[in-house]
């Protein structure tokens, strides 16, 4: 090989080192990333962006390590068991309920197997690049001090209206989680060190990331602080009888750790605490009620497990088990739960059984490395005090994921914090080592093909679907309604993977134009119909299945009133969701709608009775007793209800016009009586509440009642006056009143 040609070679392995560190240094700062002109800007900026830039440094990686061997991968458990992940969700993924949900996500979540897969190539790209103590230095202080900008925006939110501080990341309990892997880092970087001034900037930006996380008031990783610290300073106390002080240090901190839990929760009632949301959140865990909800989905999963429990039913697809399984105690939450919350359930809905010993194998290697390896021999790999800092970190990261569930800034760091293990315990592959390709190849073959390779995925992985995610705002900014049909038509012919989310998004503007009566072009108005149909159409065909479809697709034939094909719509949601409350009173209201009382009335009542602490059920249930001329039932439920449920009631113009409507003035007297009670600035109720006294032939309390009024509010005296005048003169009270 000649001298210009080597020269030329060590040019382009320098330029790919370029681009791979560029790359690798640039993800810690997609945290401050916001992309305001996507849809879901906080999420779909910074994966898009993740993806894109594991892309380039993959391929210039691949390349990069036929050149040198230096830079080739290693073996360890830690990549063993994370590639057989990658393998067994491939297989449950293809096989899932919804196969292009389960690879690709959607723009909520992004959090499919494509995230996993980029997730891995980050892994491995990192392990295999920062070889040095130095280079990890690095890498970890630049993420600190992105962390410490998102620190500082997250505070001054409570400057304002926020209660709780998600800062960059639109969701507290991502910022918890972030804040947490921080810490750790902090405390892994005051090890590395011995330099005074340095360890009191990482004590002082680990007590302000303490603070932050509190201040989310994400309960989880609270806790998940204070467990993962425990196995920390626990680790160090009992492995490290070599250093002596440090061991000492460990037991103190965790005396330490001890008391300050204590002293915050018995300092839980003061004002202090108390008068701070999100501390007093923390403060205010109360297990088991605080798990209610959580263990109720977690037991629906128990069954979605049972009907696939090898490969489960791939990622993204839990909405299918949710609605199947839907548990009528959770009608006051979300009713479209699309993750268990929980990393074991999680897993198992994902990937099956299967899957979760496959997840949990990659935690099994790491605590082969950390903790049973260095007992059998000799380790000098990382210290004792590194290894506890590593161990309280995982413990700390798995307790949060015991109520939350992962999310793009969790997962990079997770892979952060296993590339950086991998870094350390890693040993050379001799089959890969010994591989050699003419570096003639690599550059005039193998470069260029990676390039175009890459030039595509980077595209068709990528950007129509960022597109989309551009088009949907720009619809929404349309100032006119031609505007945001073009933006519409738009996004909706990229064909991304979010297509569910535009058309639903799509559906809804549809829906609100087909309830709108003035100012709407006819032609204009029918073209959103037509194209709200066949989309909505077209999506239930391609994921057969989806409950949530088949509500949107009934909810916009009510709105553009085909009732019937409502009523069809929705009795296929209710046969893909039995249980689910919401439902069955849509498909009351619809029977409502066809004039069928006591078809309603059976809905609602069974609605009711699946769970009788249902109150919106209870009310829609009442009020069709009144239209069914069954006034005893519903008085019998009334007056065993709460006042509160009494005030609602009486808020309820629908609950008012069923019993105006069967004729039960008495009733609507106590309900009329309760309104104005609870607010008595509508002069409206004022004189209806007299005009039903008025038809009980009560005339004196009719006037009495108008008597209070002007008090009430004295811009109706005037109206007020004529009515009691009238009724004392034994006429109508409206006649000659303005």
């Amino acid at each position: 090989m000649s001298n210009q040609t080597q020269k030329s070679q060590n040019g382009i392995a320098d330029i790919l080192k370029g681009i791979i560190f560029i790359g690798l240094f640039a993800v810690p700062f997609l945290t401050l990333y916001v992309e305001n002109d996507f849809f879901f800007p906080f999420i779909t900026g910074k994966n898009f962006l993740f993806r894109i830039i594991v892309e380039i440094v993959l391929a210039a990686w691949v390349v990069l390590a036929l050149y040198d061997t230096r830079y080739r991968p290693k073996f360890s458990w830690i990549l063993g068991t994370f590639g057989i992940l990658i393998a067994v969700m491939l297989a449950a993924n293809l096989q899932a309920e919804h196969v292009l949900t389960a690879i690709w996500s959607n723009f909520e979540r992004m959090d499919g197997y494509v995230t996993l897969v980029h997730v891995f190539a980050y892994f491995v790209v990192l392990g295999t690049m920062l070889q040095t103590p130095k280079a990890w230095s690095y890498f970890l202080h630049t993420t600190v001090v992105v962390a410490g900008i998102v620190a500082l925006k997250g505070l001054s939110q409570l400057s304002g209206s926020a209660t709780r501080v998600d800062s960059t990341l639109g969701n507290a309990a991502y910022m918890a989680v972030y804040m947490l892997f921080h810490i750790f880092f902090l405390f892994y970087l005051f090890i590395q060190t011995k330099v005074t001034p340095y360890r009191v900037v990482y004590v002082l930006l680990a007590i302000l990331f303490m603070y932050v996380l509190l201040q989310t008031g994400t309960r989880g990783t609270a806790i998940g602080l204070v467990t993962g610290s425990i196995a920390m300073v626990g680790y160090i106390a009992l492995f490290g009888s070599r250093f002596k002080q440090a061991r000492k240090y460990a037991l103190g901190a965790l005396v330490g750790i001890v008391l300050l839990s204590a002293g915050f929760m018995a300092a839980r009632d003061t004002a202090f605490i108390q008068n701070n949301p999100s501390l007093s959140r923390v403060a205010n865990i109360d297990l088991g009620n605080d798990l209610r909800i959580r263990s109720i989905i977690w037991g629906m999963s128990v069954e979605g497990i049972k009907e696939k429990p090898l490969l489960g039913w791939g990622q993204g697809n839990f909405n299918y088990v949710f609605n199947e399984q839907y548990d009528p105690r959770l009608f006051q939450q979300e009713q479209w739960f699309d993750r268990v919350h929980n990393i074991v359930f999680d897993w198992l809905i994902a990937g099956g059984i299967i899957g979760l010993v496959s997840y949990f194998s990659i935690f099994a290697a790491l605590f082969y490395y950390l903790v049973i390896k260095p007992i059998r021999h000799p380790d000098t790999s990382m210290t004792v005090i590194e290894r506890g800092v590593l161990v309280g970190l995982i413990v700390g990261y798995v307790t949060h994921n015991l109520v939350v569930f992962d999310n793009i800034v969790s997962y990079i760091f997770f892979g952060t914090i296993i590339a950086l293990i991998h870094s350390k315990i890693s040993t050379p592959i001799p089959k890969v080592m010994a591989f050699k390709m003419p570096s003639v190849l690599v550059t005039q073959i193998v470069l260029p093909a990676m390039i175009v390779v890459t030039g595509a995925v980077v595209y068709f992985v990528n950007i129509p679907s960022m597109q989309a995610a551009g088009d949907v705002i720009v619809a929404f900014q349309g100032t006119t309604l031609e505007a945001r049909y073009d933006g519409f038509d738009v996004a909706l012919n990229r064909d991304s993977f979010a297509k569910q989310e535009i058309v639903e998004q799509f559906a809804q503007q549809a829906m609100g134009i087909a309830q709108t009566t003035e100012g709407v072009d006819p032609a204009t108005k029918e073209k959103f119909m037509t194209r709200a149909e066949t989309e909505l159409l077209k999506m239930v065909e391609e994921k057969p299945g989806d409950a949530r479809l088949h509500v949107f697709l009934a909810s916009y034939y009510r709105a553009t009133g085909n009732i019937e094909k409502a009523k069809e719509q929705m009795a296929t949601a209710r046969s893909l969701s039995p249980g689910k409350q919401a439902i069955i009173l849509q498909q009351g209201a619809i029977e409502l709608s066809l004039g069928n009382n006591t078809g309603a009335r059976d809905f609602f009542k069974e609605a009711y009775e699946l769970d009788t602490t249902n109150d919106e059920a209870k009310e829609y249930y009442i009020a069709s007793l009144f239209y069914t001329k069954e006034p005893a039932m519903a008085q019998t439920l009334i007056t065993e209800s709460t006042p509160e449920f009494t005030a609602r009631l009486a808020a309820s113009d629908f609950v008012l016009s069923a019993v105006n409507a069967a004729g039960e003035y008495a009733t609507l007297a106590t309900l009329y009586e309760a309104r104005v009670t609870n607010n008595g600035s509508n002069a409206q109720d004022w004189a209806s509440l007299a005009f039903v006294y008025y038809q009980l032939k009560q005339n004196d309390k009719a006037i009495e009642t108008l008597t209070r009024a002007k008090t009430a509010v004295p811009s109706f005296s005037t109206a007020a006056e004529c009515f009691s005048a009238n009724i004392a003169k034994g006429v109508s009270p409206e006649v000659g009143c303005q």
